[in-house]
């Protein structure tokens, strides 16, 4: 029998086509939330503490013949490091692991890397809100630390719609 742990996945791996790609043993158990800990743009997703917040996700049972791929999907140990987390799932207290990055800055997703993210929140039933406010919080981030120049126009940047970065899927 193989040995099976539980994997909190918040970024893209809670896209279901992609993480059967990826991990074809492994199945989704449920939906929760981390508490104290909030969605961030680094290019890519992390999650990083901070009080009162929390962050929608998605629980897989993770079978060990999986777990090579995803390492290295990931990036681990360099990129991302494995963290043990608590959840409640149906009522009960549970622990699993999730990837946290190891370092980087706030910035911008790619279109295609947040659409795989945003399709994968619609599949689970996620609050698509957590997602949208670390994008926004990206954007801000992104253009707060950009040196003002004499040839730097805020006033372009004042009717940006998030929405619209959505493309279809």
């Amino acid at each position: 029998m193989q040995k099976k742990q539980l994997y909190i996945a918040y970024g893209s791996n809670i896209n279901l086509e992609q993480i059967a790609y990826r991990c074809p043993h492994s199945k989704v158990v449920g939906t929760s939330e981390i508490k104290d800990f909030e969605l961030e743009f680094r290019g890519v997703a992390t999650i990083v503490p901070k009080e009162n917040a929390s962050v929608s996700v998605l629980i897989w049972e993770l079978d060990e013949r999986d777990l090579p791929t995803l390492n290295r999907y990931e990036g681990w140990p360099r990129l991302y490091r494995q963290e043990k987390m608590n959840f409640e799932l149906d009522g009960h207290s549970y622990e699993g692991m999730a990837y946290l990055m190891n370092c980087g800055e706030i910035s911008p997703p790619s279109q295609q890397y947040y659409n795989t993210i945003l399709q994968g929140y619609r599949e689970n039933g996620l609050d698509e809100s957590y997602l949208q406010r670390a994008l926004e919080n990206s954007f801000q981030m992104d253009l707060a630390e950009e040196e003002l120049d004499d040839d730097f126009d805020i006033d372009e940047f004042e009717d940006i719609h998030y929405d619209d970065f959505q493309m279809e899927l």
